[in-house]
């Protein structure tokens, strides 16, 4: 195989990590910080502790994204 086929073989990979990183951010967990998303009588501060749960999630989900464009880069 040569280094451009590899290369395009990679950058598919990327390609997919990056559309699942988008997909769990925003249409997984992005869903649930909504708080009708959840049971009604659901405890403010539960959902408060979930919903700071949640963030560090996102923000570790946006740090991989990152993290696979800086990959695509350098390819």
């Amino acid at each position: 195989m040569t280094e451009n086929e590899n290369k395009k073989i990679i950058g598919g990979y990327l390609a997919s990590a990056l559309d699942l990183e988008d997909k769990m951010s925003l249409d997984i967990y992005g869903e649930f910080l909504d708080k009708t998303a959840w049971p009604a009588g659901l405890d403010k501060e539960v959902f408060e502790n979930i919903k700071r749960l949640l963030d560090i999630v996102i923000e570790e989900t946006k740090m991989h994204k990152k993290a696979f464009l800086e990959i695509q880069k350098k390819l």
